[in-house]
């Protein structure tokens, strides 16, 4: 008996050998999902899309727009993550496409958005993991060492930025232009990439991507992630330590009480973090692992990595959300801007409650009213008959 090995490349939405399986026949093929999966997840991700649009563009104009928050060291930061996952948010549809409608024929898209889709993917991947744990180590340097971080300028926070995206840029985004590409897959052959969608990697360059996963995605996601929840522990051990002291003078509770609110933000955004790269770290463990090459796994893979998908989707549609939510400043600065630049041109004046004397008086005076326009309209009346 023949056996097949057959494996893909890895992505967000991509296990490592996403049809690594062994057969000795081969079953007629199917695309892994028909038109009611397809309705399900566009639905689902084109609500995405519009929330994550919507929510990081709104999150970018009101830091932008007031000088207290664009002067704020953090706040830069958070600048730069709803940068990278408003451009998650914007190729969103062109996974939709790879995974269902483009799954065996990618057209009539033009084959370099399908580079642009990988490229992006990844380096947004590696830059969110890379912006969290940043925002991290500031933030705990801020509760740990306050002289030190007091020394720090806003030109140290944007040197900071720029060398995670020149890293993301030339480490994610430049090889993936050059590893992926689209076009149409024989699925009758035993080729190793019979099965995989036609938006995908160069089966030419599978050795080179297996390394370069093995090194980049450890160095750009794995050890973020740990180092995100080691800062976090940290930080909350500091603050544990520092309010058992006695003897607080109010600065001091006044400080602690900014510092808690401060690090509360910060862990909504970590569990937002980890509610969509989590169920990715799993689906990469699933798909480095040899399954059959039989149409229930092929469905369990595209549906695992469709759901995968999902959470990375909702985690970027939080984190707005939670930017709000951990800070009063923002949230306050929001409601500004929302009230000054979005609706400043629905006019709405509510009406005080009337007691019944007020009540009283003003059916008087509507009913005066009503009889002298009817007197008036007499006499109107009368004179146009003379």
């Amino acid at each position: 008996m023949s056996t097949n090995v057959v494996t893909a490349l890895p992505e967000r939405n991509m296990s490592l050998f996403e049809v690594s399986m062994s057969t000795s026949t081969n079953s007629t093929y199917e695309p892994p999902f028909d038109s009611i999966g397809i309705a399900i997840s566009a639905a689902i991700i084109f609500t995405f899309l519009v929330f994550g649009v919507v929510g990081n563009s709104l999150t970018l104009a009101v830091i932008f727009t007031y000088k207290e928050l664009n002067n704020n060291l953090f706040m830069r930061f958070i600048f730069s993550l709803c940068i990278s996952d408003l451009l998650s948010a914007l190729i969103s549809w062109l996974f939709l496409y790879r995974r269902t409608w483009g799954f065996d024929v990618w057209d009539p898209i033009p084959a370099v958005f399908c580079k642009f889709y990988w490229a992006t993917d990844i380096m947004t991947s590696y830059a969110t993991a890379l912006h969290v744990l940043s925002f991290a180590i500031v933030r705990f340097i801020s509760v740990q060492y306050p002289v030190q971080y007091n020394k720090m300028k806003l030109m140290h926070a944007n040197i900071w930025i720029v060398g995670i995206w020149v890293a993301c840029i030339i480490s994610g985004f430049i090889p993936s232009m050059f590893i992926f590409g689209a076009k149409a897959r024989d699925r009758e052959s035993s080729s190793p990439d019979s099965r995989w969608p036609s938006c995908t990697g160069n089966l030419a360059d599978l050795d080179k991507y297996i390394l370069y996963q093995k090194v980049a995605y450890p160095l750009f996601l794995y050890i973020p992630t740990i180092g995100v929840v080691i800062t976090c522990i940290l930080i909350a051990v500091t603050l544990k330590r520092r309010s058992g002291r006695a003897n607080l003078n109010k600065k001091e509770e006044r400080r602690l009480r900014k510092e808690r609110q401060a690090v509360l933000q910060l862990i909504l955004i970590i569990v937002s973090f980890l509610l969509g790269y989590i169920p990715f770290t799993a689906y990469e463990f699933w798909g480095a692992n040899t399954h059959p090459r039989e149409r229930y796994y092929f469905l369990v893979d595209n549906w695992f990595g469709m759901i995968e998908y999902f959470c990375l989707r909702f985690s970027e549609c939080l984190n707005p959300v939670f930017y709000n939510l951990g800070s009063t400043k923002m949230r306050t600065y929001t409601k500004t801007f929302l009230k000054k630049k979005v609706f400043c041109c629905i006019k709405w004046q509510p009406t005080p409650p009337m007691s019944p004397t007020s009540n009283t008086r003003g059916n008087k005076t509507a009913v005066n009213t009503i009889a002298n326009s009817v007197d008036g309209n007499l006499e109107n009346t009368n004179d146009n008959n003379v």
